[in-house]
């Protein structure tokens, strides 16, 4: 999109964990930096980094702003999953869903800009030392708020599963609203193709996830019941004095009722935890159960599903986060609420205006992440020098192996390591070509600026035509160039499976080699058993003989 003026700047940032904002690509205000907000307080610290209290200095709105260290190794192997993190949150809009308002990077850091929240999470409600502080309609308010988040992610296109809900990520506002917050472990759910990624609180984890017979979002159904127990009696479901002990408790549902425990909720809870994931109440099935109807007799009112409605960006130099509305309204337009371009080309149609800027808006974004894809000669190079690393391997191991045929032969070990160096081997090499064949195309994106000339001359012209045949012919190119990322992707996974299958069938015969030394061990002591016991029948006779 054309920026609303020249002097939008970005963070010298030479290591980005994170996509440019929105609200920068756009042109609409310059990223921000943590100079531009005072610190308050800190709010809670995790693995990954803090979340601290601030305010912004130039509009005085208050957020909490989560800080991921980029220095930490965790953090940096875990890069993709910040990056999905915030691409859901940007993506979600629920009022029981904690909003991220913006983000922005330098050298060190990441950060969240999001939805201050002043009561805290609902750790500090659960009983301690037998002492209840929250009321069983306070449980059922909480649980609803929580349900109807959920249910809003799991009706998303494509649905969105959490993964991690527990007291620590559901927080409350003044007017006791819960929201749901930390989206770190989430990720989208496609068609009936299972998740595997082993992730959560341990006492928290669904059966599926512990026994890794793939998920979906059923496993938040299953957090909400152990959530659910947990609000109501101060302590988890499944206890155990080791990790081990309590996977091993959800695995066979030993839960630890306590005595007196409301029956509603002992029932609704027994018919939420169970081990067949198809067999768990539903989202609608649990608001309609005895134990929230009868505090709230219309709670299943509260499930919403996703609609088309369209959103605005927000912009954190301007915009107040306690009266910002999402919605995106017509007449923001013409207030000159929402780019200040629009107001100098007013000559074109209206309708049609708004629909090739936001046609536009897409377009840029595409092109500016093609434009940042790593291909870079420092990548190839890496990769040269790797692929050189592993062929040296590979050439030592052979001349080893040509001198010592026998060891070779009979080396199990020696066996697997030759083969797997082979294999990586293989693998570097087809993502050398890849990369080099992508380093070379890339210099092909540059044809693309053409097109946004004509584009940037047609409005200037307020020709309607000329912008629109421009927009086509760059979305065509785009495109192409997009697809041929997507064919280099679909190469790159089909050449993994291929080696996921490869490292299978190999698993297997080593298994099958060791069950079949496991029975050759077996058959030659039943074989000795069964010799030493007719020796002493033998024995036995001669001494019966004996004495008669």
């Amino acid at each position: 999109m054309i920026s609303s003026s020249k002097n939008v700047k970005r963070n010298n940032v030479t290591n980005r964990f994170l996509p440019i904002p929105e609200s920068v690509l756009k042109g609409l205000e310059s990223e921000p930096k943590i100079s531009d907000f005072t610190f308050i307080k800190e709010l809670g610290v995790g693995s990954y980094g803090r979340v601290i209290l601030v305010q912004h200095k130039m509009t005085q709105a208050k957020y909490a702003i989560k800080a991921i260290d980029k220095r930490n190794k965790v953090n940096i192997e875990e890069k993709q999953y910040f990056r999905r993190e915030i691409e859901i949150m940007y993506r979600v809009h629920h009022p029981n869903v904690v909003k991220l308002f913006g983000h922005f990077e330098d050298n060190n850091f990441c950060y969240f800009i999001m939805e201050y929240i002043p009561g805290g999470n609902i750790y500090s409600l659960l009983p301690k030392n037998g002492i209840r502080k929250v009321s069983t309609q306070n449980v059922v308010s909480i649980m609803k708020d929580v349900i109807s988040a959920t249910y809003f992610l799991h009706h998303m296109i494509p649905p969105i599963v959490h993964r991690d809900i527990k007291p620590e990520n559901v927080v409350l506002d003044n007017n006791m609203v819960a929201k749901l917050t930390d989206f770190g472990w989430s990720n989208y759910i496609q068609g009936d193709i299972k998740r595997t990624t082993v992730c959560g609180t341990p006492v928290y984890l669904a059966p599926e996830i512990i026994n890794n017979t793939g998920h979906d979002e059923k496993v938040d159904i299953w957090c909400i019941g152990v959530l659910m127990f947990e609000l109501l009696t101060g302590s988890a479901p499944f206890q155990g004095e080791d990790v081990q002990t309590v996977k091993s408790n959800i695995s066979r549902l030993k839960i630890r009722w306590p005595k007196g425990m409301d029956r509603d909720a002992v029932d609704l809870i027994s018919k939420i935890l169970k081990y067949n994931p198809d067999e768990r109440l539903s989202l609608e099935q649990i608001l309609l159960h005895p134990f929230f109807t009868k505090f709230y007799p219309n709670a299943i009112s509260c499930l919403k599903e996703p609609d088309n409605t369209q959103y605005k960006v927000f912009i954190v130099s301007k915009d107040n986060p306690l009266i910002w509305n999402p919605v995106f309204d017509v007449n923001d337009y013409n207030m000159g609420q929402t780019n200040s371009y629009t107001n100098n080309y007013t000559n074109l149609d209206q309708y049609n205006y708004d629909n090739l800027l936001e046609k536009y808006d897409n377009l840029q974004k595409e092109y500016n992440d093609l434009r940042t894809l790593d291909y870079s000669t420092n990548t190839i190079n890496s990769l040269r020098r790797e692929l050189r690393e592993k062929e040296e391997k590979i050439n030592i191991l052979s001349n080893s192996n040509q001198g010592n045929a026998y060891s070779y032969n009979n080396n199990n070990d020696l066996r697997a390591t030759y083969n797997e160096l082979v294999n990586e081997n293989y693998d570097l090499k087809n993502t050398l070509n890849i990369y080099e064949n992508q380093y070379n195309n890339q210099n092909n994106y540059s044809y693309l600026d053409s097109h946004f000339n004509d584009i940037r001359n047609s409005l200037a012209q307020n020709n309607k035509n000329d912008f629109n045949v421009a927009i086509n012919k760059l979305q065509n190119d785009i495109d192409n160039y997009t697809q041929n990322d997507y064919n280099t992707i679909i190469m790159m996974k089909d050449r993994e499976i291929e080696k996921w299958k490869e490292e299978d069938r190999l698993r297997r015969e080593r298994e099958k080699q060791e069950f079949s030394d496991l029975i050759n061990k077996y058959d030659q002591s039943l074989t000795q058993g069964e010799r030493e016991n007719q020796e002493l029948k033998m024995r036995l006779k001669e001494l019966q003989g004996y004495f008669v």
